[in-house]
């Protein structure tokens, strides 16, 4: 199994080259297949790749994802030079799809031009750290919510637009202490709490 949780990693050469092999025997049936489902497919006994908890921790999961990226992308450049097929690589799933002259060119040129291509075939990026990867993954929730819902949730936790996360912790806790149902506090208060601390926080 590949290490996911020392802070530098350099997998050796063979790793990748086993993961980017597993891969390809998963996606040569032209099925399209999840990033979840390869994944989780991984942490099986067999192939047994990742460990089974690799998804339980913001950092080994962000490990865990951007090996398979690399791996897919690298996919894709030695099928496209093979001319075996073309690897979509989208959010909602990767698929290998037949090779077609017609499109080759097309589909050289989004490779050239893919940012996302750049950054997951970089290893570099692999050793980020927990602070960063967290960072990231509180933008990225950040960015799905409505300027209505953080307003919304803000006026729950009794804070201001423009309190930081110090704030809405140390306001969290307050009002936690003051509403817990053990406290005799309201349960659906105390859970509509949470849900707004974990949506400003996370």
């Amino acid at each position: 199994m590949l290490n996911l949780k020392r802070d530098q990693i350099n997998p050796p050469d063979e790793s990748l080259d086993t993961l980017q092999a597993l891969l390809s025997s998963q996606l040569q049936d032209g099925q399209c297949h999840t990033e979840y489902q390869l994944i989780h497919w991984l942490k099986q006994p067999v192939p047994g790749v990742f460990q089974p908890d690799a998804l339980a921790d913001s950092l080994t999961l962000f490990r865990c994802h951007f090996l398979v990226m690399h791996c897919l992308y690298r996919l894709r450049l030695e099928w496209l030079a093979q001319q075996a097929g073309w690897l979509n690589i989208e959010p909602l799933g990767v698929q290998l799809q037949p090779w077609n002259t017609e499109q080759a060119s097309d589909n050289q040129h989004v490779c050239e031009a893919d940012p996302l291509a750049r950054y997951y075939l970089d290893l570099t990026h692999l050793s980020t750290d927990r602070d960063t990867v967290d960072k990231l993954l509180r933008g990225i929730w950040q960015q799905t919510l409505t300027p209505d819902q953080r307003r919304s949730d803000l006026r729950l936790l009794e804070l201001q637009e423009g309190a930081n996360e110090s704030d809405i912790r140390r306001q969290y806790r307050r009002l936690a202490m003051r509403h817990h149902p053990d406290r005799g506090g309201d349960v659906s208060h105390f859970q509509a709490l949470l849900a707004a601390y974990q949506r400003l926080t996370v």
